[in-house]
């Protein structure tokens, strides 16, 4: 087993999908300072869908692709679906729908992100060598006002669309491994999800952080999601977003690509791109003076 990770880990290094405590930006802008860097970058906003939850359609028999001996189909379902929901959060909900028809290639195109299963063959692996597991693809527009979850706006680029690909290929590389496969897709859907996104690769984007630590939580203010925000060389390089989670040159077994949640760095990086909505002045007051009201009421009704 030990042989057959230190294997896997050499094929991942080209785990990439595309040209967080520290996280990077895909795509990537330059000759802007920090705080337009990350006010521009692309994300989803309401111009493109996101209010009503991003649609996912998995184009029919991607699960059943993916599949190899010894795997209950349901089982790839469930790893693929849960690389993909690991992303949400109060300000971002996905969509995802296994098996469905209407989806198409091109980004902008069937659903707002549509996946597929190719065979390392496909011409958009051939024009990407290098890429081990998968590739998202996405269409990015300016916006002169693109508003953002806390419910600000300014102008930027809004991701439009995305396709993500799986490579068939590849992942039947993958069986001898066993059920621990299923962990690694989890990984590269968590992966190129984040690049569908709006997330790079911190060990190749620039990078960044609220501070030196690529290791810590980073605490990000929902009214200000740039405050604080800064470019580091520092990065932890076993983060799910990094192409190279065990090293450019593994020599040892690395657990990284059995990874299966999203760490600090992810989780930092899509709370700055899609921050939690900020109440209206005056509302948490409100709020505050409800909850305390019904709080006395229910102690008087349980009283009598």
């Amino acid at each position: 087993m030990r042989l057959r990770i230190l294997l896997l880990a050499s094929l991942l290094v080209g785990l990439h999908g595309s040209a967080a405590s520290a996280f990077g930006l895909f795509p990537e802008l330059g000759g802007l300072g920090t705080a337009d860097t990350l006010s521009r970058a692309a994300r989803w906003s309401s111009i493109s869908g996101l209010d009503d939850g991003i649609q996912v359609g998995i184009s029919p028999g991607v699960a059943s692709a993916l599949q190899v001996a010894g795997d209950e189909l349901a089982d790839v379902e469930r790893a693929l679906v849960a690389g993909i929901l690991a992303w949400e959060s109060p300000a971002l909900q996905l969509d995802v729908q296994l098996d469905v028809g209407g989806t198409a290639r091109g980004a902008t195109q069937g659903f707002e992100i549509d996946v597929f299963a190719v065979p390392a063959s496909d011409p958009i692996f051939l024009a990407n060598p290098g890429v081990f597991g998968g590739l998202a693809v996405p269409a990015v527009s300016f916006f002169d006002d693109r508003p953002f979850t806390n419910g600000t706006s300014a102008p930027g680029y809004a991701i439009t669309g995305v396709d993500v690909f799986f490579n068939i290929d590849n992942f039947q590389l993958l069986a001898p491994l066993g059920a621990p496969r299923l962990d690694i897709l989890t990984r590269i859907a968590i992966h190129e999800f984040g690049h569908a996104l709006g997330l790079g690769h911190p060990n190749q984007a620039t990078n960044y952080d609220t501070n030196s630590n690529p290791f810590d939580a980073m605490a990000i203010d929902p009214s200000d999601p740039f405050a604080g925000v800064m470019v580091s060389p520092f990065f932890d390089g076993q983060t799910i977003m990094s192409n190279e989670p065990c090293g450019p040159n593994p020599t040892a077994p690395c657990d990284a690509v059995f990874f299966t949640s999203l760490g600090n760095d992810e989780r930092g990086g899509r709370d700055v791109l899609y921050p939690a909505s900020v109440p209206e002045p005056g509302t948490g007051l409100l709020l505050a003076a409800g909850a305390a009201l019904a709080a006395a009421g229910g102690a008087g009704r349980r009283a009598r």
